[in-house]
């Protein structure tokens, strides 16, 4: 009966100690695999094709490595700039006895944007691919040789990006969401936000399909896109942002890069934006500040005024009448966008109104303008 007893005891504890052991193998230390794995590429030449992004791009290929371990081996494939791979890019991961794997044309014009090469002009890309076993960490790693192409990417079309929610000036009315102002990789806008309050970027004037908000746990996986965040900004629930600074105007800029995807948010020169009168001044007046013409006020921080332009008319927006720092125009430099930019950021409005009746509105606390013709 002891017998027995004891070798029940000795059965269960090697049980548990082999539990123990298998869960923590990633730990073990062991040899190396025996020999660098080999890679291939399927072309020395790749000029990507914006117009069939989902076609396949690059097929790469390599030897299985072995391991004397007994767990899963994964690979990791990265591109660079340079054959050091200063400043690596993961183009993907795969496992297990995986030996191949293709890459979209959209997916080789990203990594070719994430190692900063320039659009439309020829340039090399270095590949390699590493083998290493462990979830939590790379452990036992080994790289292939280093393989390269000239590769030929075209300019990446970056999303657009709607504000909504209650930090905002259009609040949870997602047929009215905010869009921003783009630029390349940039989308941007000086707008109004409120202190303590939720808000979050959508992909559309709707709920769904895109939604956009902090990538951290918490956060629903399909929500999850901004790596970093200014300091004012903080995780709300499963959906949300918060803004913790002060109630005002606001510049909000995304960068939408491959692997940067951040939002930082900073005072506007200007906060305010509830202004007894604002004035226009220009091509329309000689670009004689003291005798602006006064805008109609229709809404806090909301202007608008009718008139004839001309073919080649110009004008800015000034919180009084003189050049001092309340002053608006085109954001970013002249032109005729609809976003207003505060002085420091801005340009000319820049329009050809062919002698026409057009009512000039100017929108302060949203941040933008509309010229339509009457």
């Amino acid at each position: 009966m002891k017998k027995n007893i004891i070798n029940k005891i000795l059965f269960v504890f090697i049980a548990i100690f082999s539990f123990i052991a298998c869960e923590n193998r990633e730990l073990i230390t062991v040899d190396n695999q025996s020999a660098p794995i080999m890679l291939d590429i399927s072309a020395e030449k790749l000029v990507l094709d914006e117009n069939f992004p989902s076609n396949p791009g690059l097929t790469l290929s390599w030897d299985v490595a072995t391991y004397t371990v007994p767990t899963e081996i994964k690979y990791k494939i990265e591109v660079s700039k340079d054959e050091a791979f200063t400043t690596p890019y993961t183009l993907g991961t795969v496992a297990g006895s995986v030996r191949a794997t293709t890459f979209s044309v959209e997916q080789m014009n990203q990594a070719a944007q994430g190692i900063n090469l320039e659009p439309n002009v020829s340039a090399k890309m270095y590949i390699r691919v590493s083998s290493y076993l462990g979830t939590v960490s790379e452990n036992l790693v080994t790289k292939s040789n280093v393989t390269s192409l000239m590769i030929t990417p075209y300019v990446l079309k970056y999303p657009d990006f709607y504000l909504v929610g209650g930090a905002t000036y259009v609040g949870w009315t997602a047929e009215n969401a905010q869009i921003l102002h783009k630029k390349d990789n940039l989308s941007y806008i000086y707008t109004y936000l409120e202190n303590n309050q939720p808000f979050r970027f959508l992909g559309q004037q709707s709920w769904n399909p895109i939604n956009y908000s902090v990538d951290k746990e918490g956060t629903r996986a399909n929500y999850r896109y901004f790596k970093q965040l200014s300091g004012n900004l903080l995780q709300e629930g499963d959906e949300n942002m918060k803004f913790t600074g002060d109630t005002g105007i606001y510049k909000i800029v995304i960068d939408a890069t491959k692997n940067i995807q951040s939002l930082n948010i900073t005072a506007s020169p200007v906060l305010g934006y509830d202004f007894p009168e604002v004035y226009l001044v220009g091509t329309i007046n000689g670009w004689d500040a003291a005798n602006a013409i006064a805008m109609t006020k229709v809404s806090s921080g909301k202007f608008e005024y009718t008139m004839k332009l001309d073919n080649g008319a110009a004008f800015k927006v000034l919180g009084q009448k003189d050049w001092k720092e309340l002053e608006w125009g085109n954001i970013s430099g002249s032109g005729n966008s609809g976003f207003l930019g505060p002085k420091g950021d801005n340009g000319e409005i820049k329009f050809d109104g062919g002698g026409n009746t057009y009512k000039i509105t100017v929108d302060i606390k949203a941040g933008v303008y509309t010229i339509v013709q009457q």
